[in-house]
């Protein structure tokens, strides 16, 4: 799910670039309740989010909420200089220490009283990064967002059958290359049932659906609705932006090159604790990922200094235009 929400959210802000000064009204919209923040720091000063103003690297959490917890979440990290990003991809079982709550799934954080705060503390926590902005989204925007937009051309690789009747989930989607609408494309990034890797399986899935989405969504034909989708997901994402940033980053989006976007997927292996399922991080190779993501999009030792450009070490790390 993550890729898209991705894109979703970032394209939804790019198009205050490209019609104009009434979408300012939307953009006020995506942002969460300003008193209920003010309340959740007063009680907990040190989940205040760090100020983004001088860091060259912005960190984003992106998360799909469903029934309260994030069925994905994953790291957006932007060079504001070189406009290089790096995607993280988090599996939802990561087993992490929660503040004030103790270990339980990474996923559980934003369920708790303190919400996509307490949320960013956590996955700050566990990469050893401030995180500056928090986007959240639930499933049923996706859904009518992508109907919206014509739905999304996607090569489907096996035959996806899966029943949940606690989640009221039920997945069907044949192989092949096809048009999905808006239910069956939040079924395919949510499908893992299939996968050998499960999550990670997925996670794959999800990467390959990336490419085709933000083709579709920064494609000409989509600018005829632009305020009907502007208009539908001011009433599903939030975000600690305010406009001002929502629009800055817009106008940033056109520096963007496909080729420098590189995707990753927070190292470990699931197991079972207790009998219940887990992704337990590996921090040794986690650090090393997040090394060889500072080196791949650049970083600054100092305020003032000049940023540093690497070749492309790859190291495992997936390209978009890779995945198709």
């Amino acid at each position: 799910m993550k890729r898209f929400i991705v894109i979703f959210a970032i394209s939804f802000f790019a198009f205050a670039l490209i019609i104009g000064g009434i979408t300012y009204y939307y953009l006020g919209k995506f942002q969460a309740d300003d008193s209920h923040f003010a309340q959740i720091i007063e009680d907990n000063p040190d989940l205040q989010p760090p100020s983004a103003k001088d860091d060259p690297i912005v960190n984003f959490l992106v998360m799909g909420i469903d029934d309260a917890r994030s069925d994905f979440m994953m790291v957006f990290r932007y060079n504001k200089d070189n406009h290089k990003v790096a995607i993280i991809s988090i599996p939802r079982d990561t087993r992490v220490y929660i503040k004030n709550y103790g270990y339980n799934k990474i996923n559980s954080a934003v369920a708790r009283k303190e919400g996509a705060l307490l949320a960013m503390d956590t996955v700050g926590e566990l990469l050893d990064i401030p995180i500056h902005y928090y986007i959240e989204m639930d499933f049923k925007g996706a859904e009518k967002i992508i109907d919206i937009m014509g739905g999304v051309k996607i090569n489907v690789p096996m035959d996806m059958k899966y029943d949940d009747p606690t989640q009221n989930l039920h997945i069907n989607i044949k192989a092949g290359e096809q048009i999905l609408n808006g239910k069956k494309a939040v079924h395919f990034v949510r499908y893992r049932s299939g996968y050998s890797n499960a999550d990670l399986g997925r996670i794959n899935a999800q990467q390959l659906f990336t490419k085709a989405l933000i083709e579709h969504m920064t494609s000409a034909n989509i600018l005829p609705k632009a305020f009907s989708i502007l208009n539908t997901a001011s009433k599903y994402v939030k975000t600690n932006m305010e406009q001002s940033e929502i629009a800055s980053y817009a106008l940033r989006l056109k520096h963007i090159d496909l080729d420098n976007i590189k995707m990753y997927v927070l190292p470990g292996d699931a197991t079972y604790i207790d009998n219940v399922s887990y992704y337990i991080c590996d921090e040794v190779e986690l650090k090393q990922m997040i090394a060889d993501i500072n080196k791949e999009i650049g970083i600054q030792k100092n305020v003032g200094d000049k940023i540093e450009n690497y070749e492309d070490e790859r190291d495992g790390t997936v390209s978009v235009n890779d995945i198709m």
